[in-house]
C-alpha cells in the first residue's frame, strides 16, 4: 500500500497534535517494514530517530497552510497514488485521492462556550471543514471515548465510522533519581520551591484565570510558587494582567518554552501539576505527569476523567473554591498526595504509543483486506 501523512504540523509547533504525529511515525516505522510511507511537511525537520528505506520524506517549501493541504496535498495524492492518507489534524480537501482517515483531537470548535476559543478565521475554517472532511473520510478517528461521543452528538458521524485508538505517553517521562540533574534544572530556571507546575497554551479553556483565583485565596496559607511554561496563546493577556492587576508576579511566574528533558524535570519537581481544564479531547499531560510521579489535579467534566482514571483529585473547573480546596489537601495530606502518586503511575502504563500505532497500522491493514475481498468477488 501507499500510506501518506500529512505531518506539516511536525513545521508548526509544539503541542499536542505534534507529539501525537511525531509518535505514531516513530512507532509505525518500528513496526512496518513492508508498506510504502510519504511523511509530508513544508519544511526540513530532524527526526531523533532512523527512518527505514520505505518511509520518504517529502517537503514542499511553501509555508502556506491553505496551499499546502489544499493544492499540494491533492495533487501529490494522485500523483503518487495513495492509497490511505493519515490526517492528524482533522481536515482535508475532499479531492485528497485515497481513503481518507481525520484524527479528531477534539472537536471544541462546535461546542457551545461562553468565550471563542479560536481566533475568527480558524474558528469559521475548522467548522466549514471538519463537516466536510466527515462526509468524506472512510474512517473517523479520535482520542477518546469523550471525543468520540460528542462527535456523534455535534457531527452526526455514524458510530461504525468512528475509532477509538488513544494516545500514550514517552518512556523518558519518568521518575528521575538523579539529584545533581534536578538540581542543574533549578539553578537553571532559579525555581523556588515548593511549586505546583503546568505546561500547555494559556487559551481560554485551559482555565488558567480560575487558578489564579484559586491561588489568590490560598497563598498566604502556604509558600508555593506556580510555574507555567509555554508560547504565546490566544487572548493570554486577560491572564498576564490578572497577575499583574493582584500583585502576584514573584508567584505566578512564566517560564517560557523549556526544552523536553527540563520539562520532565519539572514534572518531578513539583509539588502537583495543574490542569483543571474546561474541556478536553484527550489530556496527554495528565499521562505525563502521572508518569514522572508527580499528583495531579484535574476536572471532573470533558475526557479528564477518562484519561486520569484513579490517579488524580477531580474538581469543578468552574469553582476556584474548588480548586483551591484541591491544591490545599495536596500540600497537606501526605497521605493523599502518595496515593494519587502510586495511582497515576500504575494508570499511566496502560497507555503507549506503541498500542496507538499498532490500531492504527490495524486499520491500514482493513483496506487490504476489503481490497481482497473485492478481488475474490470480482473473480
Amino acid at each position: 500500500m501507499n500510506i501518506a501523512i500529512n505531518a506539516r504540523v511536525l513545521n508548526e509547533r509544539h503541542g499536542g497534535p505534534a507529539r501525537y504525529t511525531m509518535n505514531v511515525i516513530r512507532e509505525l516505522a518500528a513496526i512496518d517494514r513492508t508498506n510504502r510511507y510519504h511523511i509530508l511537511m513544508y519544511d526540513i525537520r530532524d527526526f531523533d530517530f532512523q527512518l527505514p528505506s520505505n518511509f520518504v520524506v517529502s517537503v514542499v517549501r511553501f509555508r502556506s497552510k491553505l496551499f499546502f493541504d489544499y493544492i499540494f496535498i491533492p495533487f501529490f495524492s494522485w500523483r503518487k497514488r495513495i492509497d490511505i492518507f493519515l490526517f492528524p489534524k482533522n481536515t482535508f480537501s475532499p479531492l485528497v485521492r485515497g481513503k481518507k482517515i481525520p484524527v479528531y483531537h477534539d472537536i471544541v470548535y462546535f461546542e457551545d462556550f461562553n468565550f471563542r476559543e479560536f481566533k475568527y478565521f480558524d474558528n469559521l475554517h475548522h467548522r466549514i471543514m471538519i463537516p466536510v472532511a466527515a462526509r468524506f473520510s472512510w474512517i473517523d478517528l479520535t482520542v477518546s471515548d469523550f471525543t468520540a461521543s460528542r462527535m456523534k452528538s455535534l457531527l452526526n458521524i455514524r458510530q461504525e465510522k468512528i475509532r477509538v485508538v488513544k494516545e500514550g505517553v514517552e518512556d523518558h517521562f519518568r521518575r528521575i533519581s538523579d539529584k545533581k540533574r534536578l538540581a542543574r534544572v533549578k539553578k537553571t530556571f532559579n525555581l523556588k520551591v515548593p511549586f505546583f507546575f503546568y505546561a500547555g497554551s494559556l487559551s481560554p479553556r485551559k482555565n488558567m484565570l480560575n487558578v489564579i483565583r484559586a491561588f489568590t485565596r490560598i497563598k498566604d496559607s502556604i509558600p508555593h510558587v506556580i510555574y507555567f511554561t509555554g508560547g504565546d496563546s490566544w487572548l493570554d493577556s486577560e491572564v498576564y494582567d490578572m497577575i499583574r492587576d493582584g500583585g502576584l508576579e514573584d508567584r505566578i511566574v512564566r517560564l517560557g518554552y523549556i526544552g523536553e528533558e527540563d520539562l520532565v524535570a519539572m514534572y518531578n519537581l513539583a509539588d502537583c501539576y495543574l490542569y483543571p481544564s474546561l474541556y478536553e479531547g484527550f489530556g496527554l499531560p495528565i499521562l505525563e505527569a502521572q508518569a514522572c510521579g508527580c499528583p495531579v489535579i484535574t476536572s471532573n467534566v470533558s475526557s479528564c476523567p477518562e484519561v486520569a482514571g484513579e490517579g488524580a483529585l477531580y474538581v469543578n473547573p468552574h469553582d476556584a473554591e474548588d480548586i483551591a480546596w484541591a491544591m490545599l489537601s495536596i500540600v497537606k495530606d501526605t497521605n493523599l498526595k502518595k496515593k494519587l502518586i502510586k495511582a497515576g503511575l500504575q494508570n499511566c502504563r496502560q497507555y503507549t504509543w506503541e498500542k496507538t500505532a499498532r490500531a492504527i497500522y490495524r486499520l491500514f491493514l482493513e483496506n487490504n483486506t476489503g481490497k481482497e475481498r473485492t478481488n475474490e468477488n470480482r473473480g
